[in-house]
């Protein structure tokens, strides 16, 4: 149901009528739409265990540090910006095409090894067969600047010796993820149709 040009109240606690909503909800004319917040511990999870799936073909001087590069890259505030999904059912979840489009290029960066081709790393992230939409249209889907810069600035420091295993210590899992998951935030809009 769309609301179009509806007129919003915000409810204080001392003008909250129960009473009311409970007779417009006996009457049909009560409607709730349920908005998820953005949780981007979710959204790091999400990438980080996306990309786990190829560490098989990380090249031979990134495997000490591959973990932390990803870990560095959630953590920065210019990715989340293009690698979380901001609209639409699937907000605060990870955007495939974007993770994709990153993983092209670090493999570019020789991140990734050569000899493997970036469908292949494509087909083992997915776990299919064949290409699918996140792989065609991944270019569509460009850093911005800001995480552009930052990407060159983490591999420079990686060539020049600065960038260590130990630039970060976030853990892939942890249980108190998995509890907030379970007790996901919302935004609540209640409509009345008189």
């Amino acid at each position: 149901m769309k609301i179009k040009n509806a007129y919003l109240k915000r409810v204080q606690p001392k003008n909250f009528d129960a009473a009311l909503l409970e007779r417009l909800c006996r009457e049909g004319k009560l409607f709730v739409y349920l908005e998820p917040e953005t949780n981007t511990d979710m959204f790091r999870r999400e990438v980080l265990d996306y990309v786990q799936k190829i560490n098989d073909f990380v090249s031979d001087c990134w495997k000490e540090k591959i973990d932390n590069l990803w870990k560095t890259i959630v953590e920065e505030s210019c990715f989340q910006d293009c690698l979380m999904m901001k609209n639409g059912m699937q907000i605060g979840h990870m955007n495939k095409y974007c993770v994709t489009n990153l993983v092209c290029r670090l493999q570019n960066a020789v991140v990734y090894r050569q000899d493997v081709s970036m469908l292949s790393l494509h087909l083992k992230l997915e776990g299919i067969e064949k290409k699918n939409k996140y792989y065609k249209s991944s270019g569509n889907y460009d850093l911005n600047r800001d995480a552009k810069a930052f990407l060159r600035t983490l591999l420079q420091e990686s060539k020049n010796g600065k960038f260590s295993p130990e630039t970060k210590s976030l853990p892939l899992h942890s249980q108190s993820d998995e509890k907030s998951e379970s007790r996901a935030r919302v935004k609540l809009h209640v409509y009345i149709i008189h």
